[in-house]
């Protein structure tokens, strides 16, 4: 696996377990003091968010996501390249159009310093939307990496160890 999609798959998996933290202490604080701490839902609702864009990359590069391969494995070896090579080419399209979008988003958001609505204090949301334009401009590039070598054996940094 890459470098950035160690760090993208760590950081992921670091949110996880901070939700898991969260949660707990927001349990035991309602059963112990019968009442809940201000904002814990809301940012365990940011950080599982980002824990799944954070895992995007990773999940590409490990050919890990769900495809249907009930037609493709039925086709001869060059007719299912050229399917293969149009869905990514499709793939790329589509999560370029989204990186885009959410960078908007994003600079929408900072630009009026966007908040949770609700929340008696202010929880800022830009700095989330910034993750998830991080990680889809990391799917993106796994992608095209993925179009360029079709076999997924790209040459990494930590390939090389094995």
């Amino acid at each position: 696996m890459t470098i950035r999609n160690r760090i993208s798959a760590t950081i992921g998996s670091m949110l996880i377990f901070l939700i898991m933290i969260l949660l707990v202490i927001e349990v035991v604080s309602r059963f112990i003091f019968g009442a809940s701490i201000e904002g814990v839902i809301e940012i365990v609702g940011i950080f599982l968010a980002l824990s799944v864009f954070a895992g995007f990359s990773p999940c590409e590069e490990a050919m890990q996501h769900v495809s249907a391969q009930l037609v493709v494995q039925r086709l001869p070896a060059r007719a299912a390249l050229i399917v293969k090579t149009i869905v990514y080419v499709l793939a790329v399209v589509t999560v370029a159009v989204m990186s885009w979008q959410t960078a908007l988003n994003f600079y929408d958001s900072y630009s009026i310093r966007e908040a949770l609505p609700g929340a008696s204090f202010q929880m800022p949301v830009y700095w989330a939307k910034a993750g998830v334009f991080i990680g889809f401009v990391l799917f993106l590039v796994q992608l095209i990496i993925s179009l360029v070598h079709p076999e997924g054996k790209s040459k990494t940094v930590t390939d090389k160890r094995r």
